[in-house]
């Protein structure tokens, strides 16, 4: 009898990524071996394009096919979700364009109902949207929210940081194979946060290549998972934006922070508020609210109490003593404490999680 998980990886190729009628024919045939079973005998060409169709008739390759890749997602600690386990995100499940398929490393109890919002934003953004990111994404998870995002720099790892400094799991969605982290610079980021409870997840098998395609499909899950999608700061034109109307397309809330009419970093949030699309997010009250999450009382003194409790690798302790008040790029840390790039990102990381740091726009860092 073939493994029940084969028959999903082999539907996972035939559907591709991003399958647009993927949900549709899942609810009608509710599992992989339906439809294998249902392969050459039923018309299943209303829920197919032309490529998939074909695939779905190529009878060269099965179930089978696909035991290597299990093998290897086995021997890497990769986990498969197929569509109708108990551990896929049901909010996920019951999109259009769901995938039949998702990869996961970490802890998947950050997947267990818990209110979701989506935390997206610029991955070179300014002060401001660094700060409200902070303010925000504290505030949510402090409060019992799950932050989803892509663990993109800038923003993304923001929303994520933020998280781990209260203690609370989050989800990052990858724009590329499960086992490859993009930016590498956030490889420690995720590793932290996976071990605090969060969870990784991907539509992409191990070794899939890269494209920009990738990461605009992505947007569509970071949008489905969460109850709410929080802007901080996006031009009119980007990524961000994709995820936006893909949360419109869902019927998510959306909700974007107020920015300077002088900047092009809020544009697109602007532009949004503008036209009524989003609700403003000045605060984390109201948001919470339409969760049905009350705010956590202010906590006094809880930086400085972080400060006392956490010990600093020497890497980090040696990198502390190099960021002052006043901004300093990557490069000038590299070259003041020696440190290759990536044991620098990962101290950076480090000592940013401590509430020792500053991240700001251009890769700055300075004393927080």
């Amino acid at each position: 009898m073939t493994d029940p998980t084969l028959s999903w990886l082999w539907l996972a190729w035939v559907l591709g990524y991003a399958p647009a009628q993927s949900g549709e024919l899942l609810a009608v045939y509710g599992s992989a071996e339906s439809i294998l079973a249902a392969r050459g005998k039923e018309d299943l060409s209303p829920f197919l394009n032309e490529k998939q169709a074909e695939r779905l008739l190529d009878i060269s390759i099965g179930p089978d096919t696909f035991a290597p890749l299990a093998a290897r997602c086995a021997r890497l600690g990769i986990q498969i979700l197929p569509w109708a386990d108990p551990a896929y995100p049901a909010p996920l499940a019951a999109l259009p364009d769901a995938p039949p398929v998702l990869y996961a490393t970490g802890d998947l109890s950050a997947l267990d109902g818990r209110p979701c919002v989506g935390m997206v934003g610029s991955r070179r953004p300014s002060e401001y949207g660094v700060r409200a990111a902070a303010l925000l994404g504290d505030a949510l998870a402090g409060a019992g929210a799950v932050l989803v995002s892509g663990l993109a720099d800038g923003l993304d790892s923001a929303a994520h940081t933020a998280a781990l400094r209260q203690n609370a799991p989050t989800v990052a969605i990858l724009g590329t194979a499960i086992d490859k982290t993009y930016p590498a610079g956030n490889r420690g980021l995720r590793r932290q946060f996976e071990q605090a409870g969060g969870v990784t997840l991907s539509e992409y098998p191990p070794d899939t290549p890269g494209n920009r395609s990738l990461f605009l499909q992505r947007n569509r899950l970071i949008a489905g998972l969460s109850g709410a999608l929080c802007v901080v700061e996006a031009r009119a034109a980007s990524g961000t934006m994709s995820t936006v109307h893909h949360a419109q397309r869902y019927g998510v809330p959306v909700w974007a922070v107020p920015g300077s009419i002088f900047s092009p970093l809020s544009e697109g949030t602007n532009a949004l508020l503008a036209s009524g699309e989003a609700s403003a997010l000045t605060g984390a009250g109201p948001l919470l609210q339409s969760l049905g999450l009350a705010a956590p009382p202010p906590a006094r003194g809880q930086r400085a109490a972080r400060r006392q409790k956490l010990s600093l690798s020497p890497e980090a302790a040696a990198l502390l003593r190099l960021v002052g008040p006043t901004p300093t790029g990557l490069e000038a840390l590299s070259e003041a404490s020696g440190l290759a790039t990536g044991p620098l990102l990962a101290a950076l990381t480090e000592l940013e999680l401590a509430g020792q740091i500053t991240a700001l726009a251009g890769r700055q860092y300075r004393r927080a």
